[in-house]
């Protein structure tokens, strides 16, 4: 299982790549549609959806300080992330692993996914941007989405 260091500005936390992975390719379904391409858009949301991909073990360039080096971009990385949340908190409390496995993912999810780790990731990444996670890449103490809310199933990787 291989792990990203999500961060601005050196600043974030560490994440399982395959919730890193699903995150992203959530997140750049829920930018603002636009027609025209080389937008900001456009770039965050190619950005996103190659780094969803799961070709990147332990490095997945989520581009962060690049989509938000602007105002636009800071607005557009925002607004995905509380739609997304949006669309979350309507979800029913476990998403489906076959619905996963048809969106272009280079692996398989081989179970379904607790809702409410992804909301968690979702509220880390606010934080990350609104400056309350300061902890380096020496720190692993907050890891979000990587706990499991079930008893008794497995913790840290929803697909191989």
């Amino acid at each position: 299982m291989g792990t990203t260091f999500v961060n601005i500005d050196g600043r974030g936390f560490w994440m399982s790549d395959s919730v890193l992975e699903l995150w992203l390719r959530l997140l750049a379904l829920h930018l603002e549609d636009t027609v025209e391409s080389g937008t900001v858009a456009t770039k965050i949301r190619d950005q996103w959806l190659l780094a969803s991909r799961g070709y990147f073990n332990g490095s997945v360039p989520a581009g962060l300080d690049e989509a938000i080096s602007t105002s636009e971009g800071a607005a557009l990385v925002r607004a995905a992330i509380h739609s997304l949340l949006q669309a979350l908190a309507e979800a029913p409390s476990h998403l489906g692993k076959d619905v996963f496995n048809l969106m272009g993912f280079s692996g398989s999810f081989m179970r379904d996914i607790e809702t409410q780790r992804l909301v968690e990731v979702g509220r880390a990444f606010l934080d990350l941007l609104d400056g309350k996670i300061t902890a380096g890449p020496s720190d692993s103490s907050f890891m979000p989405g990587s706990v499991v809310a079930e008893p008794g199933t497995a913790a840290d990787r929803p697909r191989d």
